[in-house]
């Protein structure tokens, strides 16, 4: 407050200590991608993308219907000419054979109108039945698979408009159904790992704490410990175990075995397969689970049967993706500790990575370096090599004129000199003791 009463300013003209207010966008941006505005999100899209793909489909599907009891009423028809045929037939002087060749090629011609009419109009031997495919539960359950990538492949779209739909579908409700299962997998990894410290760790920690302690001195308290940050096994760096993730896939499964023998009235062995399958997105589509979804205008506790088999299959795959992420991360972490054990890594993580080391033949010359480091395919010179190159410096094709050339002699007449001796190759021992000897060189410069 200045001397008037006016509140002091900062240098943008605002009262200090004055905050904008949040737009409203932020806060529901904020609440959408929050954990319980994802599941809102999520379940909201797949309500609409049910209720469309109903829309879209519903009336091909209509269509198809009435071309299927036009078949029906054809294939009724077939019937009574089949019957008037043979009894017709009869009145005919035919022997055996005549007759039996007739009767079986229009038995052929029958059988295979009828399977045309099963195949291509969904004939189920009666006229007026027939079974909807996209109804709302259906299509709840194909959206479902959609954004799980299960894909049971029980019903699917067939006009374009379905199909081009469900390509948007997907590039939008995958993605969004993954950000939802990596939120809720994090949150149910932390809380396990918290609780697997906090609870299984409990017991070593005790008896840790009792032998530090020693005789006649005061033990530490565990509820002293600050959560994450204990002495020992830290709650921030504690790995559960592989045994522990694979107990808590093996109780999920059974109970989704048993409460799909319980709606579905399949065995719990199949009832277990269909819950693996589901959960790890193989999705064969051999199992569908139909009673679940089909019944759920037959009351509250239908309903309560869809609502929860969703439930189940969503926070399951989240589940199945979390302990698979700590069993991979545990068995990092093994494969690691074999690795120092056995000598291929440090074991400090090769923080002290082997230093390269440059050799110098002569001042303010190229370095050499190993061939490992510098990625070199060819065998650096060597120091006799050097040498030589230097004294005749010649232009050599293979390692480039990187150097200029000597200037020429005078243009004074000479004789031809007489050809060199040939040079008998140096000793291995020569060209080593030269090495070593610029090698101290090098080190008495340094």
């Amino acid at each position: 407050m200045v001397a008037n009463g006016t509140p002091a300013k900062g240098p943008d003209g605002q009262p200090l200590g004055y905050q904008e207010p949040t737009p409203f966008y932020t806060h529901l941006l904020r609440f959408l991608f929050g954990h319980v505005g994802l599941f809102f999100l999520v379940a909201g899209f797949a309500v609409v993308g049910a209720w469309m793909y109903v829309q879209i489909e519903l009336p091909a599907e209509e269509q198809r219907y009435a071309l299927k009891k036009v078949r029906a009423a054809d294939i009724n028809d077939a019937y009574n000419y089949m019957s008037s045929l043979f009894w017709h037939y009869q009145g005919k002087n035919l022997t055996f054979a005549q007759w039996d060749h007739r009767i079986k090629i229009n038995l052929k011609t029958m059988e295979q109108f009828i399977i045309n009419a099963v195949e291509n109009f969904k004939y189920d031997g009666t006229v007026d039945e027939w079974n909807y495919d996209w109804t709302f539960p259906k299509a709840l359950l194909f959206t479902i698979t959609i954004m799980t990538t299960i894909g049971y492949g029980h019903i699917a779209p067939i006009t374009f408009t379905g199909q081009m739909f469900t390509i948007c579908y997907a590039m939008i409700g995958t993605p969004l159904l993954l950000v939802f299962l990596a939120n809720v997998g994090d949150s149910m990894a932390s809380a396990f790992t918290l609780t697997y410290s906090r609870v299984c760790c409990r017991w070593c920690r005790a008896r840790r704490y009792q032998a530090e302690a020693g005789f006649g001195k005061k033990v530490r308290r565990l509820v002293n410990d600050q959560v994450g940050h204990e002495a020992y096994m830290p709650t921030a760096q504690v790995l559960v175990p592989i045994t522990i993730n694979m107990v808590l896939i093996v109780f999920y499964l059974l109970m989704g075995a048993l409460i799909f023998s319980n709606w579905e009235g399949w065995d719990l062995g199949s009832s277990c397969y269909f819950s693996f399958v589901t959960l790890s997105t193989i999705g064969f589509g051999d199992m569908v689970p139909g009673n679940s979804f089909l019944d759920y205008k037959d009351g509250g506790g239908a309903a309560f049967k869809m609502i929860a088999i969703t439930l189940y299959c969503v926070f399951g795959m989240a589940l199945i993706s979390m302990c698979i992420q700590m069993m991979q991360d545990q068995i990092v972490s093994k494969v690691h500790w074999f690795a120092a054990e056995v000598g291929i890594i440090d074991s400090d993580k090769r923080a002290s990575r082997s230093r390269v080391k440059y050799k110098r033949s002569r001042k303010d010359q190229v370095p050499e370096t190993p061939l490992d480091a510098d990625g070199n395919l060819s065998q650096p010179a060597s120091g006799e090599r050097r040498r030589k190159k230097k004294k005749k410096r010649p232009v050599d094709p293979e390692e480039g004129a990187d150097e200029p050339l000597a200037p020429p002699p005078a243009a004074a007449p000479a004789p031809a000199p007489a050809p060199p001796p040939a040079l008998a190759p140096a000793p291995v021992s020569k060209v080593e003791s030269a090495d070593q000897l610029i090698d101290e060189e090098m080190g008495a410069v340094a």
